[in-house]
């Protein structure tokens, strides 16, 4: 089970060792997979999942989720990169993330860098 921790309201270490719960920036959950929303909290696997690298997170996001979210049946994982102006999106294909050039889960979305990473005006 992946819960998002802003969504978890008792936080106790019981519950932290039987359950791995991440804090990831930003999540969707697609209408089909929509049971998993309650009241308090998201009970299951996100559909997206996507990380906003900072130069203190980067080895938790590449790697450590990276992996959790890949092993937990995330299907698509984006990570973010402000520094190098990127987006990397994986898809999970079987039970493994390939990188791909845009999102496969969502086909019609398109996205430009160069919106996404320009200064405020």
């Amino acid at each position: 089970m992946i819960q998002p921790r802003e969504n978890f309201n008792h936080d106790s270490s019981q519950e932290r060792k039987q359950f791995n719960v991440l804090e990831p920036d930003v999540l969707l959950v697609l209408n089909e997979s929509k049971k998993i929303i309650t009241e308090k909290n998201i009970k299951g696997v996100p559909d997206l999942v996507v990380e906003i690298i900072s130069p203190t997170s980067a080895y938790r996001d590449k790697v450590v989720k990276k992996k959790l979210y890949e092993k937990f049946g995330v299907k698509e994982y984006w990570l973010v990169d402000p520094q190098s102006q990127t987006i990397e999106v994986y898809s999970l294909k079987g039970q493994k993330f390939t990188l791909h050039q845009s999102s496969l889960l969502l086909p019609e979305l398109k996205i430009s860098l160069a919106d996404i990473f320009s200064s405020p005006a």
